[in-house]
């Protein structure tokens, strides 16, 4: 380890009680280190300096206390990352600091869960469902599965018939089975013209709704 990033580990390492400084870790990351909490990054090391990770709800109170912005200089242009300095002050108000470290990791932590929770409920893992057919799903605004689920087999069907005229039923029958956690092709026909009779009786409705 690198002895600055040493320093570092050491400084966060007394914010917090004994039992927890375990959960603080350091690993290489882009010419740096990132500084990790139960393997979530939420701070950056580069250039000997400590840069936490930003975010919309607190980087008022970033530009308040006049933390800038960590940049990385790319020969033409220079990027600004959303990460913010720990300047001296900072460094010297223990009270501070230990509210903002704290804060940020509450929201890395958030954000990597919210991150997961919605990878893990893709509309594509379903049994029938494609890249293909979720992207056009997100063009008719259905946009992950409680979306799907909350719209259900007709009124999604519906959505993606008024975006392609030409849709095969087919995608009815995909739909169904993919919301009962089913494969198509365990449908019998019987199945199939019980649903695109309901399917029917949907739009009936829709049209006899007063607009």
């Amino acid at each position: 380890m690198k002895e600055y990033d040493k320093n570092i580990l050491d400084k966060l390492s007394s914010l917090f009680p004994r039992e927890e400084v375990n959960h603080i870790t350091i690993i290489p990351l882009f010419g740096g280190s990132g500084v990790c909490w139960n393997a979530v990054i939420f701070a950056w090391i580069y250039d000997n300096q400590l840069y936490v990770k930003g975010h919309p709800d607190y980087l008022a109170m970033f530009t308040e206390l006049t933390m800038p912005p960590l940049s990385f200089n790319l020969g033409v242009t220079v990027k600004l990352l959303q990460y913010y300095q720990i300047t001296p002050p900072l460094w010297r108000n223990k009270e501070k600091l230990v509210e903002i470290i704290n804060m940020v990791i509450e929201y890395a932590y958030s954000t990597k869960v919210s991150q997961c929770r919605v990878k893990e409920e893709r509309i594509k893992d379903l049994p029938n469902m494609t890249l293909s057919l979720e992207r056009s799903l997100f063009r008719v605004g259905i946009i992950n599965l409680d979306a799907f689920r909350h719209s259900g087999t007709f009124e999604s069907y519906f959505k993606l018939k008024q975006y392609n005229k030409s849709l095969s039923k087919n995608v009815l029958y995909i739909l169904h089975s993919a919301l009962q956690g089913l494969h198509v092709a365990t449908l019998t026909n019987e199945q199939k013209n019980a649903i695109k009779k309901e399917y029917n009786h949907f739009v009936a409705s829709l049209r006899e709704s007063p607009r």
